[in-house]
């Protein structure tokens, strides 16, 4: 309880180093690999969560509906929704094995890169 844990491993999925391969037959060629990999959150500032926010009669109370207004219109994150786009995920439990399973990761990206002309 003093220390942060990780339970995902994530990384950026490049398409243009991939000759344009999607995020989405990266992870199912991935997959395929035997390497269990999901794309992450979505960008969570769009889900709707603020908005039910900004629309509660607390926040109506506390805040103008011009700040309102002017929090929505601000409300853009260019670098954060290019991340979830980019997003891939390995979970924690594919990094409790041994060198030859990290190997054996690392032997499977580099076998879909190097197949990637067959994904598009």
């Amino acid at each position: 309880t003093t220390r942060a844990v990780y339970h995902l491993y994530p990384f950026r999925f490049k398409s243009e180093q991939f000759g344009g391969v999607s995020r989405n037959k990266f992870l199912e060629a991935l997959s395929a690999e035997g390497v269990p990999c999901a794309g992450g959150y979505g960008p969570q500032h769009k889900d709707g969560l603020i908005e039910e926010a900004l629309k509660s009669r607390g926040y109506q109370r506390l805040f103008s509906k011009e700040r309102l207004d002017r929090y929505r219109e601000e409300n853009v994150l260019p670098r954060h929704t290019q991340l979830c786009r980019e997003a891939v995920w390995l979970s924690q439990n594919m990094l409790l094995g041994s060198k030859e399973d990290m190997d054996d990761i690392v032997k499977a990206v580099e076998k879909v890169y190097e197949n990637r002309d067959k994904l598009a």
